[in-house]
């Protein structure tokens, strides 16, 4: 069945009225959905509701409420990517795969290899990154829309980690030789052994082209940060994100 995300307060009692442009465009122009037809939506919130389309018109789609539920998650683990800024409009593909692959956050990060320029990020520029992020949960079919935070610089987002309380920080480093994601997960048991009803709060940190200087990943060793691998091969930094996204979350919640 068909599903979008709207806003909480686009939900009105037993009806629920869309008024957000692309959201209307992609019903009745991209499905071409008619009146009478049924579609799940999502509050990002955790309530999903059945309905089925009562009224379409140019500024308007109204909906009537049939069901309503309450989902606790999408799983037991939420991934937190820290992204290096890359060059160009890499961004917007890491934004768009991580969060098809379940990602629950994303916080650019403005390291030391940064591209000079690249860090100066507009409003419209990191809108762009939510909005496909939006788009990319409603065709995977998510019930949430993870954030895309401002723009943080490196020092602000090491020193912000003792707050975010994570059962483990990743960083993955082309240089470290001997621990894995694999081993890391499992030696700090946020696998099974994680209490039910928990979810495992995980961040993972990427660096832009070129990779993190020695001394970030020291400095994220302070805050607790382990370095691993994930194999011999060095991936781009728009894939590798997205890897070890999957990788995370093929581990711990499948």
């Amino acid at each position: 069945m068909r599903s979008l995300i709207v806003q909480p307060d686009a939900v009105q009692g037993d009806r629920i009225h869309i008024t957000d442009k692309d959201d209307i465009a992609y019903l009745s122009v991209v499905l071409r959905m008619n009146e009478g037809d049924e579609l799940v939506v999502s509050d990002g919130e955790g309530r999903v509701y059945g309905t089925i389309i009562g009224r379409i018109s140019k500024g308007v789609i109204e909906l009537s409420v049939v069901e309503e539920k309450q989902v606790s998650d999408e799983g037991r683990t939420r991934v937190t990517l820290y992204q290096g800024l890359p060059k160009g409009a890499k961004m917007e593909e890491i934004v768009r795969k991580a969060t098809e692959l379940g990602v629950y956050r994303v916080v650019p990060v403005a390291t030391a290899r940064a591209i000079p320029g690249q860090n100066d990020v507009s409003a419209s520029r990191r809108e762009r990154w939510q909005r496909i992020a939006k788009e990319a949960s409603r065709q995977s079919r998510r019930i949430r829309v993870p954030a895309v935070d401002r723009v943080f610089g490196f020092e602000e987002a090491a020193a912000g980690l003792a707050e975010e309380q994570y059962d483990l920080i990743l960083v993955l480093y082309e240089l470290e030789e001997t621990e894995t994601l694999k081993q890391a997960l499992r030696e700090r048991g946020v696998g099974p052994a994680k209490e039910k009803g928990k979810p495992a709060e995980i961040a993972v940190f990427i660096g832009p082209e070129g990779g993190f200087e020695s001394f970030e990943v020291e400095r994220l060793a302070l805050e607790g940060g382990r370095s691993v691998t994930i194999g011999e091969t060095i991936l781009r930094t728009e894939t590798a994100g997205p890897a070890a996204i999957a990788m995370i979350l093929y581990e711990l919640d499948m």
